[in-house]
């Protein structure tokens, strides 16, 4: 009996979130390093290229903002395990997503523009609004005058 030693080529599209304190120390090297991560799984990198440096939903990792890098790539569809758990243990790397791609866009083939890593807003910690410190101050306070009250009635029941 045969082995069924078919290999199937797909090309797939990965959006990597990169930790901006990450990007700061040099956008080329960090870039290298993640596309690396593809090229050991034997993938063919097709186009990589900083798509957007934006503001998260959530914070990730404690970062409110993120760089967004858009590989597509062509690879066997049993090397993307490999991929992925290199991925998910790789620092830089908050969170990606690799979906199977039809065709690559053609913009994705354009130079990549320039990009100031200082350029990076620096509002990567978390942002606590001066409304929500004012409440739970205030709700600490109350609960405090409540085990206080609390207490004292106790002690005169007991007098």
């Amino acid at each position: 009996m045969e082995a069924n030693t078919q290999v199937r080529n797909r090309t797939y599209e990965c959006m990597c979130v990169l930790d901006n304190r990450e990007v700061r120390k040099g956008w080329e090297p960090l870039k290298s390093a993640v596309t690396g991560l593809f090229t050991k799984h034997e993938a063919k990198v097709l186009s990589s290229r900083r798509w957007d440096e934006r503001r998260l939903a959530y914070p990730i990792n404690g970062q409110n903002r993120a760089t967004y890098l858009l590989v597509y790539f062509a690879s066997d569809t049993d090397s993307i395990s490999g991929l992925r758990r290199d991925l998910e243990f790789s620092e830089p790397v908050m969170r990606y997503m690799i979906t199977d791609c039809a065709e690559v866009p053609q913009a994705a083939y354009e130079p990549e523009a320039e990009f100031d890593v200082n350029a990076i807003p620096g509002d990567d910690a978390p942002d606590v609004e001066p409304a929500e410190e004012a409440a739970a101050g205030e709700a600490s306070e109350a609960s405090a005058d409540e085990t206080s009250e609390a207490t004292s009635d106790d002690s005169e029941e007991n007098n």
